[in-house]
């Protein structure tokens, strides 16, 4: 399944999807959604996987403006800190990494240590599917929702 590590085009693909990953990713904790839109395809599909009941911001948004949108309401709530990435495989057109860091409520100003999942599919240099997986029902204590719910 994997990519031969002497077959040297697939280190220049590795090497651009790496780097295509990684400007995504810091332009998403720096709140730069207009470079997102740059690494995407107009139809990519992101899911943000968890317990709807719990984040408003759980669902699947259609094309790059639900997508962008979506990060964006993201965004304004949580504040993300100190990420690191723990692990990163590419295989193919597919990136999966883990990673940890401290999410803060922006209204509240809670916060916590967090994990998460990402899993990322390409359609030549651009992401076609980005999928997020992360605690919600933390994202929720630290939001209050249990409060308003009650």
């Amino acid at each position: 399944m994997g990519t031969a590590l002497d077959d040297h085009s697939n280190n220049e693909k590795r090497s651009r999807l790496l780097a295509l990953v990684m400007k995504m990713s810091e332009a998403r904790i720096r709140g730069q959604f207009e470079i997102l839109e740059s690494v995407a395809t107009e139809d990519v599909v992101v899911r943000l996987v968890g317990n709807r009941a719990l984040s408003p911001f759980a669902g699947v948004f259609n094309g790059v403006q639900a997508a962008r949108a979506s990060l964006e309401n993201l965004s304004i709530e949580f504040e993300y800190r100190n990420m690191k990435l723990d692990h990163l495989m590419i295989d193919g057109n597919q990136v999966g990494m883990r990673w940890s860091g401290t999410l803060r409520n922006r209204g509240t100003s809670a916060q916590a240590l967090f994990e998460g999942f990402v899993h990322i599919i390409f359609r030549g240099d651009l992401i076609c599917e980005y999928t997020a997986f992360i605690d919600t029902a933390g994202m929720a204590h630290l939001a209050d929702w249990h409060q308003m719910q009650a």
